[in-house]
């Protein structure tokens, strides 16, 4: 617990540097206090009583990491939504306040009354289902960004467990994911949240997992773009944090320099205080695109989450 103290203290030293600088996210910060001091709280919580569980074997980790599939898209995971319940309706209630008639604390009544069933949520958003979940809002009239987010904020911590659970004795599975040559997470499927710059190695740090990839050539993560096309900008001539952008696909990356690989729990913070980046990017015509879509063989079910 001296840890997650640590890192409270530190994240609000780096909130306090943010509002600072930019007033106008105060109340971004704001909410985002709250999410985060949440999120930690879950992250021991799954720590101590792991509530899903994935049916892989690692034979079939490599058969889908070789294909180019990340490890848990298709893949069947077991959620104990009751265990999560308090979570799931507490990040509602972070998203709600100050708006006690608004669209969370809608989603948070659709959920305390069952008509979205908490494991399928997490089980679909852990295999990265977005249209499946998606569909469920529209069939029960809440938002569908509204219902990803808090199924994301939910799942996330069971995905940074799940990914730190590939066997790491299996030296074939740690050879695959270490030359890793793509842009999206081989764990989960999702787009880096940022690049990071430790001395001279540069890692992806996916958005959703946390997990750490070191593709092997510098390029564009959404198209693969090395030639002339694929540019590195400094926004700031005293800036250690860079821009790397795609003029032939249009889609942007930021990448931070950081003394040491961001802790799982601080991430959404990062991202936030480099929210200067994404204006910029954005001011510029470039764009992130939607979460890559894979295919599924029909073996693994839908999940009921979509059933009306």
């Amino acid at each position: 617990m001296l840890q997650d103290q640590s890192l409270l203290d530190e994240a609000e030293q780096r909130w306090e540097a943010v509002v600072a600088l930019r007033p106008d996210l105060e109340t971004t910060v704001e909410i985002q206090r709250r999410l985060v001091g949440r999120g930690l709280s879950l992250a021991e919580a799954v720590g101590d009583n792991m509530p899903a569980t994935a049916r892989i074997q690692p034979g079939e980790i490599v058969i889908k990491l070789r294909a180019g599939t990340p490890v848990f898209i298709g893949t069947p995971i077991d959620v104990v939504g009751e265990t999560l319940k308090p979570f799931v309706l507490g990040f509602c209630d972070d998203l709600a306040a100050g708006d006690a008639d608004g669209p969370a604390s809608r989603l948070r009544h659709r959920l305390e009354d069952g008509e979205i069933d908490i494991g399928s949520l997490i089980a679909a958003s852990l295999g990265r289902q977005q249209e499946a979940i998606r569909t469920k809002a529209q069939h029960v009239g809440i938002s569908p960004d509204l219902l990803w987010l808090v199924a994301e904020l939910a799942a996330g911590p069971i995905a940074y467990r799940l990914q730190r659970e590939l066997p790491e004795d299996d030296h074939e599975t740690q050879a695959l994911v270490a030359g890793w040559s793509h842009g999206y997470c081989p764990a989960c499927g999702s787009w880096p949240a940022f690049a990071e710059r430790v001395g001279t190695h540069r890692s992806l740090r996916c958005s959703f997992c946390a997990l750490a990839w070191e593709p092997p050539t510098h390029g564009c993560i959404y198209c693969e773009e090395t030639g002339e096309a694929f540019v590195t900008a400094t926004p700031d001539t005293d800036s250690t944090a860079r821009l790397e952008m795609c003029q032939q696909c249009g889609g942007y990356l930021k990448s931070l320099a950081v003394p040491a690989p961001t802790p799982f729990v601080l991430l959404p913070v990062a991202d936030l205080e480099s929210s200067t980046l994404d204006l910029g990017a954005v001011g510029r015509g470039y764009g992130r695109p939607a979460m890559r879509e894979f295919s599924t063989t029909g073996s693994v079910p839908c999940p009921p989450i979509i059933e009306t």
